[in-house]
């Protein structure tokens, strides 16, 4: 029998991998449902062994969406599989994507399905994106999945561009802040302190505060540096273990404005994900533990396995959204209706689309009202130094009159 390498959950929602042999796919999935282990990833480990040579470029998600959107109309032509997975390689113009699309078509001639090939190459292909094709695959209908694993992936790249605007915008203020007093502190200052020296009077308090500012900062400039450099590094280093992530992806969701935009967001990609998965053939607890995974938040993902482990024990997932707290009820009660109504793939879409529109709004909230608040804070920075180098040029005018 051959060897497959495996992925699941166990009842407690933690990842399980190894390798069984098995007479096929299919019966290593039933064995593991049996040992009540949720299946994630199942390839040939022969096939899972091999590895890719060289990544001459990244593979981006519209990439992903092209592949499913030309591979869709190609079988939906009458191509098979083969040939159009060696079509798409030849034409393709990222490097690293037609490599793999190469593997990809040596692993089906030598008698790997498309989701199995796919799997191999678990750092560009998502669990999300195996598991429809493998929907897709077993349930005949392989041109349409990926044609709708097209939109989603379009959706997704959409949304992502979206947060990623909303959040650039207000990263290059702050940085243009940053420098613009920078700049007034250790060069404009410096040069009125020189002229205010050379005239004996007392100066206002207020041009005395931003002169021992500036010579604060230029004294200590290279340990300010360092410690800014430490910080960062130390941040970075604190963000990338399991508890600094969820900590810093719960205090995200808090925050005033910004955290409704990303719970929003959240929400959006959940509903769209899932909905998309359980329309595709994907089973309940496969499709939550998948949200789960590409959910891109700690907080977000920890309530999706509460709902996989409630949902397993007999709970229905309406319920148990509920009790996680962190979805907005308007969601509750429209997964509820579609649970009831057997439409919940549906109501899901009409979520997504919902929250995805909420979010375009959030983000012009947030922009109209970044500007004002960015003016008046320039304004109140080049007034108060002005106010600093005026006041003792006017002391000078009255003294000379």
């Amino acid at each position: 029998m051959p060897d497959f390498a495996y992925v699941a959950k166990d009842a407690n929602g933690r990842s399980v991998q190894g390798t069984r042999a098995a007479d096929s796919e299919m019966s290593l999935v039933s064995l593991l449902r049996k040992e009540n282990l949720v299946v994630i990833s199942v390839a040939s480990a022969a096939t899972r062994s091999k590895k890719v040579r060289s990544r001459r470029g990244k593979v981006k998600i519209k990439d992903l969406s092209i592949l499913c959107r030309q591979l869709s109309t190609m079988l939906e032509a009458g191509l098979p599989v083969l040939e159009s997975i060696e079509g798409i390689g030849d034409q393709i113009d990222n490097d690293t994507l037609a490599e793999v699309l190469g593997i990809i078509t040596e692993d089906i001639r030598a008698g790997s399905t498309l989701s199995q090939a796919f799997a191999r190459h678990d750092r560009m292909f998502s669990i999300l994106f195996v598991a429809m094709v493998r929907a897709g695959e077993e349930s005949g209908a392989l041109p349409g999945v990926l044609g709708r694993l097209a939109d989603y992936l379009e959706a997704r790249d959409a949304l992502a561009g979206k947060i990623k605007s909303a959040s650039a915008y207000p990263a290059f203020i702050a940085g243009f802040f940053v420098v613009a007093v920078a700049g007034i502190m250790l060069f404009l200052i410096p040069q009125f302190e020189g002229i205010f020296e050379s005239f004996d009077l007392e100066l206002p308090n207020l041009t005395k505060f931003l002169i021992a500012t500036s010579r604060f900062i230029g004294r200590n400039l290279v340990w300010e540096l360092l410690l800014t450099i430490g910080g960062g590094f130390a941040f970075l280093k604190w963000r990338a273990t399991p508890g600094g992530k969820r900590k810093l992806d719960e205090i995200i969701l808090r925050t005033p404005v910004f955290g409704k935009l990303m719970l929003k967001a959240s929400v959006a990609r959940f509903s769209s994900t899932l909905g998309t998965l359980l329309e595709n053939g994907v089973t309940v607890i496969a499709a939550l533990e998948i949200v789960g995974e590409t959910s891109g938040n700690s907080v977000i993902r920890e309530a999706v396995e509460g709902v996989s482990l409630g949902v397993v024990n007999g709970s229905t997932i309406s319920e148990q959204l509920a009790e996680s707290r962190v979805f907005p009820k308007m969601v509750v009660s429209m997964v509820a209706a579609g649970e009831s109504s057997g439409n919940l793939p549906q109501m899901l879409s009409k979520v997504s689309d919902f929250y995805s529109r909420e979010v375009d709004a959030a983000i012009s909230g947030l922009t109209s009202m970044i500007e004002p608040a960015l003016i008046v804070g320039l304004g109140a920075i080049v007034t108060v130094v002005v106010l600093a180098i005026y006041l003792p040029i006017f002391q000078m005018a009255t003294g000379i009159n």
